[in-house]
């Protein structure tokens, strides 16, 4: 016989259980309904032309530049782009240019948190190729000196698909979810800016969301700037 103790109801086994099973359903749902999210944004990205891109990327850029915080901004963590994601080579040039300290990331082995630990970065000859194939900064260059996350002051996100709360489909890693938790709690972390960067047809209504999903700051595409906090209220 079943003991409870007193003033504690009894559950029964049987809807332990039917709360388990709906829990995971709910998971896996939400698991494919990113997946088929992710392969779809990634073949309409794919099919744009060079010159539709050429074009859409210039206009974010400009978009990107003209936001108040870029014009007070000491360091920007920027990304290599991969795959057909939104070139960012001209817009990190320009951050140099403009006496902008750019980092990127590197996705670090450790098991300390962040994952994505960002390291100075002024040519692209200091890229090295990663645990994931992709390019990022060597971990004991001299040339490209590690910067804390607390420390930048801007950080562009890369994604497949957003929408105006701030809610991004990413790779599925969550290294951009832990990162902004991160430098959200950090006490002497700036109040610094977690930027999406992506062409327009990537804002969608509503993004699938979980509880571990980190909201971002803004979104800029190649046809306007969203502020979430504003689109939330």
């Amino acid at each position: 016989m079943a003991v409870h103790s007193a003033g504690s109801p009894a559950w029964p086994e049987s809807d332990k259980n039917e709360t388990l099973m709906a829990m995971l359903s709910n998971e896996l749902s939400l698991r494919e309904e990113k997946r088929a999210l992710r392969r779809a944004m990634a073949e309409q990205r794919d099919a744009l032309t060079r010159e539709d891109r050429e074009r859409m990327v210039g206009q974010a850029t400009e978009l990107l530049l003209d936001l108040p915080e870029m014009r007070l901004a000491r360091t920007v963590a920027g990304f290599v782009s991969t795959r057909s994601e939104v070139d960012t080579e001209q817009l990190l040039g320009e951050f140099r240019r403009r006496g902008i300290a750019v980092v990127l990331p590197r996705v670090s082995t450790g098991l300390i948190p962040p994952r994505l630990r960002f390291h100075r970065v002024e040519k692209k000859s200091d890229l090295v190729f990663g645990i994931f194939g992709l390019l990022e900064p060597g971990s004991d260059s001299p040339d490209c000196p590690e910067v804390a996350p607390q420390d930048i002051d801007v950080f562009m996100v890369p994604g497949l698909a957003f929408d105006k709360r701030g809610a991004r489909i990413g790779y599925g890693g969550g290294y951009y979810d832990e990162l902004a938790a991160y430098v959200r709690a950090h006490p002497d972390a700036t109040s610094a800016l977690f930027v999406g960067f992506a062409y327009d047809f990537q804002l969608l209504e509503t993004c699938p969301t979980g509880e571990w999903d980190v909201p971002l700051d803004c979104i800029v595409t190649d046809e306007r700037v969203v502020r979430c906090r504003e689109s939330n209220d």
